[in-house]
């Protein structure tokens, strides 16, 4: 009885404590466009960014990891610091795509930081943009929709004046052997980098990674690894920076990957800047 008065009370606080936390959410920049078929946005009322958090859990909790949460949110301590890019389907005045975006004009505190060693990164000036916790609804994964987030991205960081994007990529490895040998793929195809000396903390790391004794995947192998949103990063110019992180809670690797602006591919900036 004792026990479950203490799960009723903790449900309570936490309920709480997240009302309290979604009411009092302001944006750090807003943006608006509208198409035929969609609205692009920053959330800029609790009630828009609960939708936000309801999206995530369908997406990371329910399709990915197969469970529930009691609250069916998915929502962690840096939400509440962040921007967040929206997606609006019209037809179904729903949100069906989303990214967080964590500028570093308005925090200095990153999701990254919970899984890589950044200090080197972190150190360099210029305006820096942690883009993550991306995903669409299953209905609307196709071209247009990641365009749409590459459009909202282009004005935020114009609005921002944002030098360098980053952020973890999800790969769905699990095993070491894979692991390495994706990287030493990235590595031949020229999208890696050492620079900045990135590593996984300890709790992500794998033991003795190495991209020197790693199988060769072929190329069709390793695009099949690689999702859609990742490539689309690749294809404007960025690359993904020294080792991954094993995230066992989710079975997948996370991959940091850094963009220059300077360095973005003209197609890209033509298309979307």
């Amino acid at each position: 009885m004792l026990l479950s008065s203490g799960n009723t009370a903790i449900k309570w606080i936490k309920t709480k404590t997240l009302l309290q936390k979604l009411r009092s959410f302001q944006p750090n920049l807003s943006i608006f466009f509208e198409t035929e078929d969609f609205i692009v946005k920053t959330a800029r009322t609790p009630n828009e960014l609960l939708e936000v958090l309801e999206l995530r859990h369908e997406i990371f909790v329910r399709e990915w990891q197969g469970r529930q949460l009691p609250f069916g949110v998915d929502v962690d301590k840096y939400d509440f610091e962040a921007d967040h890019l929206i997606i609006w389907s019209k037809s179904q005045n729903r949100a069906v795509g989303t990214y967080r975006l964590l500028c570093s004009r308005f925090t200095n505190r990153f999701y990254s930081q919970s899984e890589f060693q950044l200090h080197e990164f972190l150190r360099w000036g210029f305006t820096k943009l942690e883009m993550g916790r991306a995903c669409v609804h299953p209905d609307f994964r196709d071209g247009n929709t990641i365009d749409l987030l590459w459009k909202g991205l282009s004005r935020y960081i114009d609005l921002a004046g944002v030098r360098f994007l980053f952020g973890c990529s999800s790969v769905r490895i699990e095993d070491q052997r894979t692991s390495e040998a994706l990287m030493k793929s990235f590595f031949e195809k020229g999208q890696w980098s050492d620079d900045f000396h990135i590593r996984p903390t300890k709790k992500y790391s794998y033991n003795d990674f190495s991209m020197e004794s790693a199988f060769a995947l072929s190329p069709t192998e390793s695009r099949k690894l690689v999702p859609p949103l990742l490539r689309s990063y690749m294809s404007a110019g960025a690359k993904v920076y020294g080792h991954p992180a094993y995230d066992r809670s989710f079975s997948c690797i996370d991959v940091l990957t850094i963009l220059d602006m300077k360095q973005l591919n003209p197609r890209f900036r033509q298309r979307f800047f």
